[in-house]
């Protein structure tokens, strides 16, 4: 609640002075005159361009904008080439530089609360999403739970000395699934998916949505001794989907297990990205 007060303190804030900075320089340049007006429209052009890209870029850019206007103003000054209709006073330049630096700056800090304020948000976003524990799609744990889960297990294996496999699922070619089908296919697969995945393990096995085309079983007190045989169920299981429409497809899937030794010295972040770069290579 702080955090957002102060947010919206500082937005009011610079947001004030970028308003006065705005409608300050009409009142010194619009007399009529097209090369003020043009001045104007480019001060506000500087500023919105400024919100948009940030302050390092409108820094840059009013700067450079000064130093050319500036120089051409003083080459006419002194050169005696301009004429009264298109004279602008330096002290009058320089108040409109001030104010175009200011202006910048104010508009270069809205900027940067609004992308903070966008970025806390996201991160909020997906704080939630991580301690909703199920996925909505399969009615399996999400990755958080998996990883809390998968820690649990492996201390439980180093203090009790028995081991436990790990399996990923890769379906392949998901996106151009989602491209070709629409997303109720897709909820309708991962739902068929989840059906036939519990009815297949037993009770004490648990199962999670790991990434978004990924699932991860975790099949305690079970070593490697077995996996030809888990494999054969799931692929009896999974490689053939059919549509809504009754229409059947086949699906391919990559994947890759681990089988955990007591009192391993890898982390889990290691067997995780260990079972990843296997499965680019392992077909179901």
């Amino acid at each position: 609640m702080q955090l957002k007060s102060k947010w919206l303190r500082e937005l009011f804030g610079f947001g004030a002075l970028f308003i006065i900075l705005s409608q300050l320089p009409p009142y010194f340049l619009l007399n009529g005159e097209n090369t003020r007006l043009l001045l104007y429209i480019l001060l506000l052009l500087i500023f919105f361009f400024t919100l948009w890209r940030g302050l390092v870029a409108g820094l840059i850019s009013s700067l450079i904008y000064l130093f050319i206007t500036g120089t051409a103003l003083i080459y006419t000054e002194f050169s005696g080439e301009a004429v009264s209709a298109t004279r602008m006073p330096l002290q009058l330049f320089l108040g409109y530089g001030i104010v175009l630096l200011l202006g910048v700056l104010a508009a270069g800090k809205i900027q940067g609360i609004l992308v903070t304020q966008q970025e806390y948000n996201k991160r909020l976003q997906q704080d939630i999403k991580n301690f909703i524990a199920v996925d909505p799609e399969t009615g399996f744990d999400n990755e958080m739970r998996m990883r809390l889960t998968l820690n649990e297990e492996m201390r439980r294996a180093d203090r009790y000395h028995h081991t436990f496999t790990f399996i990923l699922l890769k379906l392949e070619n998901y996106s151009q699934f989602k491209k070709l089908y629409g997303m109720k296919e897709a909820n309708n697969l991962w739902k068929q998916l989840a059906l036939r995945i519990t009815g297949k393990l037993r009770h004490i096995d648990k199962k999670f949505r790991y990434q978004q085309n990924e699932i991860g079983l975790l099949l305690t007190e079970t070593s490697d001794a077995s996996i030809d045989i888990i494999y054969q169920k799931l692929d009896d299981i999974l490689k053939n989907h059919q549509l809504l429409n009754g229409k059947w497809i086949t699906l391919q899937y990559k994947t890759s297990y681990i089988t955990y030794t007591p009192n391993s010295e890898r982390t889990l972040d290691e067997l995780l990205g260990e079972m990843e770069r296997e499965m680019r290579t392992s077909e179901l």
